[in-house]
């Protein structure tokens, strides 16, 4: 297997415009500051042959040579300052080659991202799909009706997207989509729905992985390859989901790695439990927090709200309360007023006081399309009832 991402033969690479790149030979690119998505691709295809190459804004650093060939990608930055993370290039090979088999990716598969290549998920997609020579078409930049009418338009037959992402898209269905691959956040039974409506003819995955780990399972069965050890689990089972798979990342490229072990796993900080073989996910351990004496995990609120007529976005946030320790906060966008949401379905403590509705052009994003938590903190804390807790 070779350890360089040098594109098929037969790979095209399209931007906004209807027509191809051409990927070789590889153009004089413009200043770093005025690159294009595309331009990012070619420059790491033109420098494919070399012993490293990078993928980032130019204020990551690479570090010492690799023995390996080796890149840069961000994480999503749902709850901070996105980290860069160093991989090898084999690490992605092997799952690209493990989807080829299992997808029968090539020629006629036209492979649509919607993010920015500075984070992995649209960086992956789009690599898929020149490593299998394919059509990669990197929708980045369009409106999301804009990006709905692409996928016609283009017949593209494969998108990789993120559940907010697909939330956002509206317009006529997109009967050419045979496959939806959805990861980056929790996939929501309204959000399938959604997608079902989009794209009837789609066989619609839900996987589960992170810049650090890339695919952990898809449907909730572990990726072929992919060990999984829930650890230090309670007694319903639930405990920290450590995996050691071919496609880990290296490390952080500006601070140690702490959380991996001596015999090759690691893991994120997410909880879930297996059961007749499959992952079931709880959420991550630093957003579940204490409620009365009682564990609460602010992702299934969050999931529960998503589920809720008129909303398209959710969040929620912990604050401090003098006879709980903390109470919950929400924000969410969509057409619903906020008396009438169905909070009932929801346990007691786990229900968010306020609810504060924010219009869908002001919902705080992260630069892979994720909701920014910290700067929707900052949003609330201009409420009454005080900051939200760390």
């Amino acid at each position: 297997m070779t350890a360089h991402f040098t594109p098929a033969p037969e790979a095209r690479l399209f931007g906004l415009a209807s027509a191809p790149v051409p990927l070789s030979p590889p153009a004089p690119l413009p200043a770093p500051g005025k690159r294009s998505e595309t331009d990012l691709i070619r420059a790491a295809l033109a420098a494919a042959p070399s012993a490293t190459f990078r993928l980032s804004p130019p204020d990551l650093h690479l570090g010492p040579a690799q023995r390996e060939p080796s890149f840069e990608t961000l994480t999503g930055g749902t709850t901070g300052t996105p980290r860069a993370i160093r991989r090898t290039q084999a690490s992605w090979i092997a799952s690209f080659e493990s989807n080829r088999a299992a997808w029968s990716l090539g020629p006629e598969t036209r492979i649509a991202t919607l993010g920015s290549l500075v984070h992995s998920l649209a960086l992956y997609g789009a690599f898929e799909a020149l490593h299998v020579g394919a059509e990669a078409h990197l929708l980045h930049g369009m409106r999301p009706d804009r990006q709905t009418e692409a996928f016609a338009l283009r017949s593209i037959t494969m998108i990789w997207a993120t559940p907010s992402q697909l939330r956002l898209l509206s317009g006529d269905p997109a009967p050419s989509v045979t496959r939806l691959l959805i990861g980056g956040g929790a996939f929501d039974a309204a959000t399938r729905d959604h997608a079902r409506a989009l794209f009837p003819n789609a066989e619609i995955h839900g996987f589960y992985g992170s810049a650090e780990t890339s695919f952990i399972s898809f449907d909730d069965r572990p990726c072929n390859g992919v060990e999984i050890e829930i650890r230090n689990f309670d007694e319903s089972g639930t405990g920290e989901v450590w995996v050691r798979s071919p496609y880990l990342f290296q490390g952080y490229a500006d601070t140690p790695d702490p959380r991996r072990d001596d015999r090759g796993f690691t893991t994120v900080g997410e909880r879930g439990r297996m059961s007749g073989g499959l992952l079931h996910l709880a959420g991550r351990a630093d957003r579940a927090v204490r409620i009365a004496e009682q564990t609460v995990q602010i992702e299934e609120v969050e999931a529960a709200l998503l589920a809720m007529p008129g909303v398209t976005e959710a969040a929620v946030l912990p604050m401090p309360d003098p006879r709980r320790g903390t109470r919950l906060i929400a924000a969410y966008t969509g057409p619903a007023a906020p008396e009438t949401l169905p909070l009932y379905a929801l346990p007691p403590l786990a229900r968010p006081r306020p609810i504060t509705r924010i219009p869908p052009e002001a919902w705080p994003r992260s630069p892979s399309g994720k909701t920014n938590l910290t700067a929707l903190a900052s949003m609330l804390a201009e409420t009454p009832g005080g900051e939200p807790a760390p």
